[in-house]
């Protein structure tokens, strides 16, 4: 019953992640389209923000592993 229960949340997280990844594309596809920012600009935005806040994802790590 427990695993149900933790099937059930981590479906509910799988969701309300993708949620957020279409509505965060869709805000830089129109600010992109509006001409208010570039890719590259948000690019280097998302770069500082993973700096000051010390986020390393899996693929940042096998990325430098490559190069």
């Amino acid at each position: 019953m427990e695993k149900k229960k933790d099937v059930k949340k981590i479906s509910a997280l799988v969701d309300a992640l993708n949620i957020e990844m279409v509505v965060n594309q869709a805000l830089i596809d129109l600010l992109v389209d509006k001409g208010i920012l570039s890719h590259d600009e948000i690019q280097a935005k998302i770069k500082e923000i993973k700096v000051r806040e010390g986020i390393v994802l899996s693929s940042d790590a096998s990325n430098k592993a490559s190069n």
